[in-house]
């Protein structure tokens, strides 16, 4: 039997320790929400690491966690590994996680100068070196006997998971943490034995890990993660990286390569790779670390999307293992799929950082140095509606319904694949020529790949399953009654907003889903009104090709209303970008043809433009679904015209909520 991906699928022996496979899923704090407030883990948390083992992964990391809950603790929501009373549900995981085949792991981490004081008894946090946060927040430098605390901390934690069931634990020496900020040239600058040169710096990491070492024995499996580029200036990169771990391989079993650090928020998303990135960028950390003849295998993490990099990779010898979160989050049945060579069936992430962002908040104001953090939400993906409500068992239909659904959008096909899935007879209406609504402006926008990749798979599964499509094809109620549903799921989204400007009729003026699709026709000089996510977007688009676009914004902020990492990510794109200017706290007062009038804080001036795209946001086409209410004896709304627009993830699991209904 030929299988595809046959050293991604091979198995791989670390110790005395068997993996079914090459794939890891990466730590994820986030989904550690799933917890009580005394940090024990519950039902939700389980149930959700346990479907990451059944969909095939070798390995499945629980994480973050502090191995300190006094003084080290980096999140508001932190699984407590010091309280023998959570040693029950701990086992539970493992016991889980092992019974779907996988083994279980956790990354472990001390806050150090990041350690939130507000969850740490209001103490000041510790570090190599002391030092005033941004916020005011006064970090103090580590004792030699703090030192000692620390190591021990981290050894009695991985006494700890080993009484839990745990075979292995990942500690977190990357991204800035207190282990990496020892590490860092940029951050650790002592001038006593524990800084300076690289042995120096290296000296407490090798002191936590031997001391871990000797706490556990020799079969307990480490993994130590680590930044090949930290993404600051005088900030540790690959040679260093791999110099450290050529210094500490005996110690350890493996070696885990990410990117980024904590401190640095425009380094956010290269920790947590943006659409503006290319797939696996740090490919190259394991050719470096193969290159320096590190022994240990190599894991790889960031934007791993696709089972072909991943084979390809552990084929070219440029990695042994890869590890993936955000993929495994969005199909948790990744590696099955590829395994049983279903690879179209493969959901995509579409890389929105919806599941970090509703766990960390927004930034609300100021520019991407600004960091406050929201109420805790609930986790989520986008592309996955059955991410956070894993314990919700949505049976079979016990009777086949004739379903009918009026909108090609995301939440009209996921509503359409949800039907089907659960055994319904589904037809699906799209006046226009092709599925995919608000969504298809992705085909044509280079750094919204992935999106059209979400956008053809939903297209597929749609086919897939069976769903008969009726494109070119306006419903109307006579259309709908002439089929005879039980049920009516109208999605029929959104339009543009036009507010009254003098002018916004003229023919030099474009909605904003024209000019993506259109690029041709927008002039050189460009007036984007409005700086959310959208015109941003449009800016970006239209920029790449040299045109010179001014954005026009009534707030004081751009994409005010965007995700806290997408938000840093297009700021830092737009701030550097030589083609975009952004107009803040202007108002549009009228367009003429050879531009537009605004109204700024020092008063009214002209702004030169060939072409003025509008980008006002949308609102809901609500009477236009409610003409369908009495065509059926069920009738719901889903997306847009449900709700009010919002984004990708609403319109996902609105689509999905009507679908479980019926």
């Amino acid at each position: 039997m030929n299988r595809p991906y046959p050293h991604l699928f091979e198995p791989l022996m670390v110790g005395k320790l068997r993996f079914r496979n090459r794939i890891w899923t990466a730590p994820t704090a986030q989904a550690m929400h799933f917890i009580t407030p005394e940090g024990h883990i519950r039902p939700e948390s389980i149930a959700h690491f346990r479907n990451r083992a059944l969909g095939g992964a070798a390995c499945v990391t629980l994480g973050e966690a502090s191995v300190d809950q006094d003084r080290g603790r980096s999140h508001f929501h932190n699984v407590n590994l010091q309280d023998i009373n959570n040693l029950p549900y701990l086992t539970q995981m493992t016991d889980a996680i092992h019974q779907a085949g996988a083994i279980a792991s956790i990354e472990i981490e001390h806050g150090g100068k990041y350690a939130f004081s507000t969850v740490n008894g209001n103490r000041n946090p510790i570090a190599p070196t002391a030092c005033v946060l941004p916020n005011g927040q006064v970090v103090d430098e580590i004792t030699e006997e703090q030192m000692d605390e620390v190591a021990d901390h981290f050894a009695e934690t991985c006494h700890y998971l080993q009484n839990a069931g745990f075979k292995m634990c990942l500690i977190h020496g990357a991204h800035q943490w207190l282990l990496g900020q020892f590490l860092s040239p940029a951050e650790n600058r002592r001038k006593d034995k524990w800084g300076g040169s690289l042995e120096n710096r290296a000296r407490f990491p090798m002191m936590v890990i031997d001391r871990i070492r000797s706490r556990v024995g020799k079969d307990f499996v480490l993994e130590y993660r680590i930044s090949g580029t930290e993404g600051q200036p005088g900030g540790l990169e690959i040679d260093e990286a791999c110099e450290f771990i050529k210094m500490v391989e005996d110690k350890i079993d493996l070696v885990h390569f990410s990117r980024g650090n904590r401190g640095v928020l425009r380094s956010r998303p290269e920790m947590f790779p943006s659409e503006f990135m290319p797939k696996c960028p740090n490919e190259y950390m394991g050719i470096a670390a193969k290159k320096h003849g590190i022994r240990i295998p190599v894991i790889i993490v960031g934007s791993i999307t696709d089972p072909e990099d991943a084979e390809r990779m552990i084929a070219e010898g440029h990695c042994d293992a890869v590890a993936m979160a955000r993929t495994i989050i969005a199909d948790p049945e990744w590696a099955n799929k590829a395994r049983l060579g279903r690879r179209e069936e493969i959901r995509p992430c579409i890389k929105c950082f919806n599941c970090l962002d509703e766990k960390n908040g927004r930034i609300f104001g100021g520019g991407i140095t600004s960091f406050t953090r929201d109420v805790v939400k609930r986790y989520a993906c986008s592309v996955n509606p059955r991410i956070g409500i894993e314990t919700d068992i949505i049976p079979p239909a016990t009777e086949k319904k004739v379903v009918s659904i009026i909108g090609g959008g995301p939440a009209g096909m996921q509503a359409a694949i949800t039907a089907a899935e659960r055994g319904h007879d589904v037809r699906l209406y799209e006046k226009s020529d092709h599925l995919g609504g608000q969504i298809s402006f992705a085909d044509v926008v280079s750094f919204k790949y992935p999106l059209m990749e979400f956008k053809n798979w939903l297209i597929s599964r749609v086919g897939q399953l069976g769903v008969k499509v009726f494109l070119n094809t306006e419903a109307t109620p006579e259309l709908i009654e002439s089929s005879y549903p039980d049920v009516v799921i109208a999605c029929t989204g959104s339009r543009p907003v036009l507010p009254q400007i003098p002018g916004i009729n003229g023919k030099q003026v474009m909605l904003a889903t024209q000019a993506f699709v259109n690029r041709d026709a927008v002039g050189q000089k460009v007036v984007i009104v409005g700086a959310g996510d959208t015109g941003c977007e449009c800016a970006l688009h239209l920029a790449e090709t040299g045109r010179q676009v001014i954005l026009v914004e009534m707030d004081e902020f751009i994409a005010r209303r965007t995700g806290y990492t997408q938000r840093i990510v297009l700021v830092e794109k737009i701030e550097t970008s030589e083609h975009i200017t952004c107009m803040t706290g202007t108002r549009c007062t009228a367009i003429e043809e050879k531009g537009v009038k605004v109204e700024t804080q020092e008063g009214e001036r002209f702004v030169e433009a060939d072409t003025v795209v509008i980008a006002l946001g949308t609102c809901a086409l609500q009477d236009e679904a409610e003409v369908f209410r009495d065509c059926a004896p069920t009738f719901w709304l889903a997306g847009d015209c449900a709700e009010g627009p919002k984004n990708v993830r609403h319109a996902i699991r609105n689509g999905y909520d009507a679908a479980c209904r019926l």
